[in-house]
């Protein structure tokens, strides 16, 4: 090769691996950080897991409800619609002794869910419960702690969904509370 030939080589080959050094992208270093919880339970203790929700729902012209089963399944009866959305089923994990007794109750048989933002309300009604680790004792509300010191409990229950219900999203709260003995 002669120098005439070198030279156009070796300037095509110097202008390609600029080429690649200009479009390669470019390496950097970033710090950040991240957030960290725990919770310790501690005995005779009652925490929440997981909340009640319906889901979303359509009313239609006569109204009707939804049922979350306490396994969190989803029903609907008269004109409501099941539109998808996240649908579960409360949870709470509790921490007793076992073979002790602990009697569960709610404040009411009835709640108020009201529309963010106002404007209308919905009613909850009929809590269910599934318990693990909990045998029914023959009194309403009373279990005894079986195997293990750990408790499950799983929630559901029925919303009233008015005809023609406002939309939005609709928020309450409901107390569990278990007496241990």
């Amino acid at each position: 090769m002669t120098r005439h030939q070198i030279l156009p080589r070796l300037i095509g080959a110097l202008l390609f691996a600029l080429v690649l050094l200009t479009s390669a992208p470019a390496a950097f270093a970033q710090a950040d950080n991240s957030d960290t919880d725990a919770v310790v339970v501690s005995p005779l203790s009652l925490v929440p897991v997981e909340d009640l929700n319906f889901g979303n729902l359509i009313p239609g012209d006569t109204g009707g409800t939804a049922v979350i089963s306490p396994a969190g399944g989803r029903t609907v009866s008269g004109s409501v619609v099941a539109a998808g959305g996240t649908v579960s089923n409360a949870e709470f994990q509790g921490y007793g002794t076992r073979n002790r007794y602990v009697f569960i109750s709610t404040a009411s048989s009835s709640y108020r869910l009201s529309r963010v933002g106002g404007g209308g309300n919905m009613r909850l009604r009929s809590l269910t419960l599934q318990a693990d680790n909990l045998t029914p004792v023959n009194f309403p509300g009373l279990f005894r702690i079986a195997s293990t010191n750990v408790i499950t409990l799983r929630i559901g229950g029925t919303l009233d969904v008015r005809a023609n219900q406002r939309a939005g999203v609709y928020q309450g709260t409901f107390p569990i509370t278990m007496n241990y003995y």
